[in-house]
């Protein structure tokens, strides 16, 4: 099925090439809706969009030919995540809310144009980024805003409501904005369990029936303002959540007999709180020397308990429970500085100082016939702190060459206490280069060479169960320390038409430290072993290779001659191949939970005349494997499909109405006897799922 499913893939992206072939090499059409600029700098106009009447910020940059938002990376640091989208020329100073959230909130009548830049250390405030998107709002004293209402419904998922607002007020040089969110989902779910022996003999079948929900809402803004020369921006955020799961399942022999019964209970987040404050100041302390101060902290409560309970006849009823309480925060200053005292040069050079922090306190019990057992707590304090000078030069070799070069130096601290104890120091030297071709204004080429360090999960260092897969038990991992990326790759975009583009690129990986999931064992006093679970860690050194070919084609070229426009095709595939040692076999294997491939389709219609949009969107990816000590995991899911229409003359905003297929669900488990390397199967676990359709229907608009 993957061969057959890899060659479908191949085929539709080959066939794709087949239709752009012939129009990549057409003219590029200037207009005064799009300004292209000798460096290849792209405006876009408010008339470009108007045939796709946008609500949204985001709905505009969504439909800039060959840009796609970047959020956070991963990486260690703030600066390290800045994204590729601006907003009237800063980077919001915020980690709690995600540029696709920001965008949302700003109506698409308040922005004046799009600027999209494609060269090397595009923005000062987004280095390492080659493509960046700076959003520029228009100067108004009036009161604009956005909202957003949205029912989704379907058998098995019951009703879901959610809504959003946002306002924002300018006056002079000060803006305050505003917002607010909601969201509330109740889900219905049933499948059967197989488990059966090694030889695949039925032994057992589970019938699930579940419901659960989670409930969430936010409050949100900001103030921005000029003091004497100072631009100063303010922000803050507050979310409060709560959740809860309830599942029922009947034992079946392989006769089909009733054998028992389960009742599981989880509730979680349970009524949590998270906040964060931030802000930055910007001013010049010389004609050519701009400073800026970013300061932030947030921090929040996450709660979960869990019991499950199995009544079998004739057996002890046993019930098991957990209690987990998180406090993880985070403070954040960065002092940066932008120098352009060199003809050609522009000099960043600063440093960030990080405080990061999770109090982490897990319980867990087993009872059976009135007996207890208690397993060992896991309450670990987890501190880290964290200094990053840097410095960063963008060189205009040309006008058609750019080169940007800087390291990041990081000196770090990681402390332990509690149950696990440990005390660590890390320093890190992260250079990176990027070199940028303007070939013409319509193409460009990139080079990179970087070295990245992932961010530590903290979460990782603390025992988690996961009740719904048989209380597998995600054991803390006092050793684990932070992964090392060398990564080089190649991109080439080419601009043709007015909206289409094409884009690939191919990059390399060399991987010291690779997290992945490693066996941990535990002793007693004498050294010997008294459990072994699985938890994240790092397994040696690997390889990673990926390729990304992504084409905006636009058919107006095709179809104006025959009367109608408006047609459009947007393909993405990724492909991400990786080998690895595995430390309980020794042999070459994937990485855990990388799936090989995945590829989206887009397909939309925009017949404005009428106010009307068609669209389909299908999405599907390779099975996803996870490699335990004892066991072989795999996950397949099934397409997933959308199509909706959209009504954008409606009075009230933009109706939309839309019909998700969601995929069908296959989890694989082969467990081992003993380990994978020395054992033969014991048990396979089949769990089936099957979802039926959702109905979606929203409500945007802007004022």
């Amino acid at each position: 099925m993957a061969i057959s499913r890899c060659t479908i893939a191949l085929l539709f992206t080959g066939a794709a090439s087949i239709v752009v072939a012939p129009v990549l090499h057409a003219q590029d059409v200037v207009t005064p809706e799009v300004l292209v600029a000798a460096d290849g700098k792209r405006q876009f106009r408010a008339d470009f969009f108007a045939s796709y009447a946008p609500v949204t910020a985001l709905d505009m940059v969504r439909r800039i030919p060959g840009f796609s938002i970047v959020a956070d990376e991963g990486r260690r640091g703030f600066g390290e995540n800045a994204g590729n989208v601006l907003i009237d020329g800063d980077r919001p100073s915020t980690k709690s809310d995600d540029v696709f959230t920001i965008l949302s909130r700003i109506p698409a009548s308040e922005v004046d144009y799009i600027e999209l830049t494609e060269q090397a250390g595009a923005d000062a405030e987004t280095q390492g980024q080659g493509q960046v998107v700076n959003v520029i709002r228009k100067v108004s004293a009036k009161i604009s805003g956005t909202y957003e209402a949205n029912i989704v419904a379907g058998t098995r998922y019951g009703f879901q409501p959610s809504a959003n607002a946002s306002a924002t007020l300018r006056r002079g040089d000060t803006t305050y904005e505003l917002n607010f969110s909601s969201y509330s989902e109740r889900i219905y779910g049933f499948g059967p369990e197989d488990f059966k022996t090694g030889s695949a003999a039925l032994i057992e079948r589970r019938h699930y029936q579940g419901r659960g929900g989670f409930d969430e809402a936010a409050l949100g803004g900001a103030i921005k303002t000029r003091v004497g020369g100072a631009k100063v921006n303010l922000n803050g955020r507050v979310r409060w959540s709560d959740g809860f799961d309830r599942r029922v399942a009947q034992y079946l022999n392989s006769t089909g007999t009733d054998i028992g019964d389960e009742l599981l209970l989880r509730g979680g987040p349970i009524s949590d709180i998270n906040y964060e404050i931030g802000g930055d100041v910007e001013f010049g302390l010389a004609p050519k020397l701009n400073t800026k101060l970013v300061g932030l902290y947030r921090a929040a409560n996450e709660s979960n308990d869990s019991s499950i309970e199995v009544d079998r006849p004739g057996q002890p009823v046993t019930l098991f429970e957990t209690r987990s309480r998180n406090r993880p925060s985070e403070a954040v200053v960065r002092v940066q500085n932008d120098w352009s005292g060199i003809s050609r040069h522009a000099i960043q050079f600063g440093g960030e100082l990080a405080y990061n922090r999770l109090d982490a306190r897990f319980s867990a019990a087993s009872s059976v016939a009135g007996a207890v057992t208690t397993f060992p707590a896991s309450d670990v304090l987890v501190e880290e702190t964290r200094i990053e000078p840097f410095v960063t030069d963008v060189w205009t070799i040309s006008p058609s060459w750019k080169l940007e070069a800087g390291a990041v130096a990081e000196f770090s601290k990681l402390t332990l206490s509690g149950d696990s104890t440990a005390s660590r120091s890390f320093k890190f030297i992260k250079p990176r280069a990027i070199a940028t071709w303007t070939v013409t204004p319509q193409t460009t080429f990139e080079f990179r060479a970087e070295r990245q360090v992932a961010q530590l999960n903290f979460g990782e260092f603390a025992t988690s169960v996961d009740v719904t897969l048989g209380n597998q038990v995600d054991a803390g991992n006092a050793d684990l320390v932070p992964e090392k990326v060398t990564n080089l790759s190649a991109l080439v975009r080419h601009k043709f038409l007015e909206r289409g583009s094409i884009q690939f690129r191919g990059e390399y990986q060399f991987i010291s430290d690779t997290q992945d999931l490693v066996p941990i064992t535990l002793r007693d006093a004498a050294g010997n072993v008294t459990a072994r679970f699985d938890g994240a860690g790092n397994i040696g050194n690997s390889k990673r290779w990926n390729g990304e070919l992504e084409i905006t084609l636009p058919f107006d070229w095709l179809t104006k001659p025959i009367g109608f426009t408006g047609l459009e095709l947007k393909y993405v595939g990724h492909y991400h191949g990786s080998r690895v040692t595995d430390p309980v076999t020794g042999l070459n294997r994937r990485m855990s939970n990388r799936p090989l491939w995945h590829q989206e389709w887009n397909l939309r219609y925009d017949a404005p005349a009428v106010g009307l949009v068609y669209g389909a969107t299908f999405y599907t990816q390779e099975s996803n494997n996870a490699y335990f000590f004892n066991e072989f995991r795999r996950q397949s899911d099934g397409v997933r499909s959308t199509l909706f229409i959209e009504y954008t003359k409606f009075k009230l905003g933009t109706l939309r109405l839309q019909v998700i297929d969601l995929p069908d669900f296959r989890r694989d488990r082969f467990i081992y006897a003993d380990t994978r390397a020395n054992s033969g199967l014991s048990q396979i676990v089949n769990r089936k799922r099957e979802l039926d359709p959702l109905i979606q229907i929203t409500l945007s608009g802007k004022f």
